[in-house]
């Protein structure tokens, strides 16, 4: 990569868990499971990135973040099912929705680097809905045409969530060809954006091109993708 881009995030949570009165955690009903964290994401934007796409990102990191630490702490209580290789699609959608309030923004013209700060609250409900959404999408998926398949159309819309989950889905179905070329079409739209890299390289890791999913991982932790970083250290065979 020819311009250093740097995904930094720092998150912090303040948790807030309500129960009812008298009952229990496997007792409390699931609209009242709720979390409610205080998440942080900065994105340093490419070059040619417009304002407004860089917001998105950073907007996308501090909603995903909270999802995650939702999530682990409902799956901690038993509470939250196993999406299994559902999960990320799942996931996406969650943040995708979440209802939130913007502490406080900026964006650096210098350093053009998108910093959002949220509150949010995440709760089962988020993800039951999002469960029956990637349900709908991917019955709504399978009506695509081959061509449009393998020529997808991306909309101009700033829709990092959505489409994320749309390649995921590709992946979970074992549509790696179509993952591929759907993810090449998004890196248009979002050149510099480690999740995508992150998404390309299960894609990969699914053909058994071991060297090119090394690459998709290296760009997306040099992105600061923590977790493309982890992977690629377990992919290593130095290590």
């Amino acid at each position: 990569m020819k311009h250093k881009t740097a995904a930094t995030l720092f998150f912090l949570a303040m948790v807030l868990v309500h129960s009812p009165p008298g009952g229990s955690v496997a007792e409390a009903d699931s609209t009242v499971q709720e979390m409610q964290t205080v998440t942080v994401f900065s994105y340093h934007a490419g070059p040619g990135y417009s304002r407004q796409t860089a917001r998105a990102l950073a907007l996308y990191g501090a909603t995903h973040q909270a999802v995650l630490l939702t999530a682990d702490h409902l799956a901690g209580r038993g509470l939250l099912k196993d999406y299994g290789d559902r999960k990320m699609e799942i996931f996406c959608l969650v943040a995708d929705e979440l209802q939130y309030r913007i502490i406080n923004e900026s964006f650096s013209e210098k350093s053009r680097v998108a910093t959002i700060k949220i509150e949010s609250s995440v709760s089962l409900k988020d993800f039951v809905r999002a469960e029956i959404r990637d349900a709908a999408f991917e019955k709504e998926e399978l009506k695509f045409s081959l061509q449009e398949e393998m020529e997808p159309v991306v909309p101009p819309t700033i829709a990092p969530a959505q489409e994320l989950s749309r390649a995921y889905r590709y992946i979970r179905n074992h549509h790696w060809r179509m993952a591929i070329i759907y993810l090449d079409h998004l890196e248009r739209k979002y050149p510099h954006w480690g999740s995508l890299f992150l998404a390309k390289a299960m894609a990969y890791l699914g053909m058994h091109e071991i060297d090119r999913a090394m690459s998709a991982l290296t760009s997306a932790c040099y992105l600061g993708n923590q977790e493309a970083c982890l992977r690629m250290n377990e992919l290593d065979p130095s290590d």
